[in-house]
C-alpha cells in the first residue's frame, strides 16, 4: 500500500475509495480524558481497515505528529476518551472522525496494544487536544464516516498480488 493508490493511503493524500458505499459507525463518549503523553510512540499496525461490533469499547486518541499512517510510530498524543458502539460498521483509514458536530480530524490508524480490552483509534488532527479540553461529555456521540469529497475511482481497483513461496 502506498499513499495514492487508493488502498488504505495516509490521510488526505487522495479522495480515492476501495468501495462505493458503507454506513457511518456510530457511539457515544462513556470516559473523558483530560490527558496527554509526550515521547508515547504508540505503533500503528498496518491494517487499514476494523469491524468495530456494537456493544464494543473503544478508545479514540489524537495526534497531530506528522507522517501518522499505517504502520507509523507515533510520537505525541492527546487522549480524547473512551466510546462505546452502538451502531456496528468498518472503519478505515481516512475516514472522518466527528465528536458531536465537531471534526477531530481523519482516521490515521490503529493500535492493538490493548486488545482484546479494547482497540485505540488515532485520529490525525491539525491540534491535538484531550477529551476536557474539547469540553467533551459523557453521552456525546462518536461518528466514523466517509470522508467529504470521498469516492470510489471509475471502474474499481484491481490489485495484483504476488504468491510468496
Amino acid at each position: 500500500m502506498t499513499p495514492g493508490d487508493g488502498l488504505g493511503s495516509a490521510p488526505g493524500d487522495d479522495s480515492r475509495l476501495r468501495y462505493t458505499a458503507k454506513r457511518n459507525v456510530e457511539g457515544e463518549l462513556l470516559y473523558i480524558f483530560c490527558m496527554r503523553a509526550d515521547n508515547r510512540y504508540m505503533s500503528l499496525e498496518t491494517l487499514v481497515t476494523r469491524a468495530l461490533r456494537a456493544g464494543e469499547v473503544h478508545e479514540l486518541i489524537v495526534s497531530s505528529s506528522p507522517g501518522l499512517a499505517p504502520g507509523a510510530d507515533v510520537p505525541d498524543v492527546a487522549y480524547v476518551g473512551f466510546f462505546e458502539v452502538d451502531r456496528a460498521g468498518i472503519a478505515e483509514v481516512g475516514d472522518e472522525v466527528f465528536v458531536g458536530d465537531r471534526l477531530l480530524g481523519r482516521l490515521a490508524g490503529f493500535d492493538l496494544t490493548h486488545m482484546p480490552n479494547h482497540m485505540n483509534i488515532v485520529v490525525a488532527s491539525a491540534e491535538a487536544a484531550t477529551g476536557a479540553e474539547l469540553g467533551l461529555e459523557v453521552g456525546t456521540r462518536v461518528r466514523l464516516c466517509t470522508p467529504a469529497g470521498g469516492q470510489a475511482p471509475p471502474g474499481g481497483i484491481h490489485v495484483k498480488l504476488s504468491r510468496q513461496g
